[in-house]
């Protein structure tokens, strides 16, 4: 009794065997190889296909070539189709050719003359096919500028277009003639959005010196502001603080009150000026 059920426990735990000849398995195998290698050649081809076909179809389509100087004056001329947008040519661009820390500040524009002019909202939105062969855009970046004496009269502001190769000397002869003076000076600082510059931004600006660059002092940054402090001559001294007593003038018919001391202070000065 006892060895039969020991021999029924061992008949019951024994796994069975499957019978299928290994050779089978291994065809199998090398048949599912050649279907993946056979799919693999036609994917191939029709990629092939597909790839001749689309160039065709890019032959066929209306194209021209568009030159486009980069933020550092050199030429970059590409073939554009008829249908892009000047938006989605500008982005492909900049994705291209721009590093990634001045996508924000680069814009896009045109040169008359001597001026940048930036392109309008709708003009972004035409196509290629408005503008001739060999047409060129420029790129650009704007600086906030604030110009004054930084002592009596709070700085005003105003926003210059520049290139990352710009000197400081460009600019600041560009300034001498804007405002009609002989001397200049410029300092760079950070200020937070929508702040003015106070004398104490003045005092711990960094100097800018003619040999530097929008690039080398990278102006470029967000908040990064040029103060200009305007040193006037002899000859355009009368002419400043007639313009400054206009706006007293203008500000006394607006109610606006100045301080007495202030005024004297002013009108002493004008006096020394016009007894020169």
């Amino acid at each position: 009794m006892g060895n039969m059920a020991s021999g029924n426990v061992t008949s019951t735990a024994t796994p069975a065997i499957s019978a299928i000849p290994t050779s089978f398995v291994y065809e199998d195998l090398v048949s599912h190889t050649q279907a993946i290698q056979r799919q693999m050649i036609e994917i191939i081809k029709f990629l092939d296909d597909r790839w001749k076909n689309e160039k065709k179809t890019r032959n066929q389509l209306k194209s021209r070539s568009l030159v486009f100087i980069d933020p550092y004056g050199n030429q970059i001329v590409n073939k554009y189709m008829d249908h892009e947008l000047i938006s989605t040519v500008f982005r492909k661009y900049k994705k291209d050719y721009v590093p990634r820390y001045l996508h924000q500040w680069i814009k896009i524009g045109t040169m008359n003359q001597s001026n940048i002019e930036p392109l309008e909202k709708c003009e972004l939105q035409s196509t290629v096919s408005k503008y001739t062969a060999g047409y060129q855009f420029v790129t650009y970046g704007e600086v906030n500028v604030w110009i004054g004496s930084y002592e009596y009269l709070p700085p005003h502001k105003f926003v210059l277009k520049v290139r990352l190769n710009d000197t400081i000397e460009k600019i600041e002869m560009h300034l001498k003639k804007r405002h009609k003076c002989t001397k200049i000076e410029l300092k760079s600082c950070i200020i937070n959005q929508n702040e003015k510059p106070i004398t104490k931004d003045w005092d711990e600006g960094t100097i800018l010196k003619s040999e530097d660059t929008i690039m080398s002092c990278q102006l470029y940054q967000d908040n990064c502001i040029i103060m200009a402090k305007l040193i006037k001559d002899m000859v355009n001294c009368s002419f400043f603080f007639f313009e400054f007593f206009m706006i007293l003038y203008f500000s006394y018919r607006l109610m606006l009150q100045i301080p007495i001391l202030v005024f004297k202070y002013l009108l002493k000065l004008l006096l020394e000026q016009l007894t020169l």
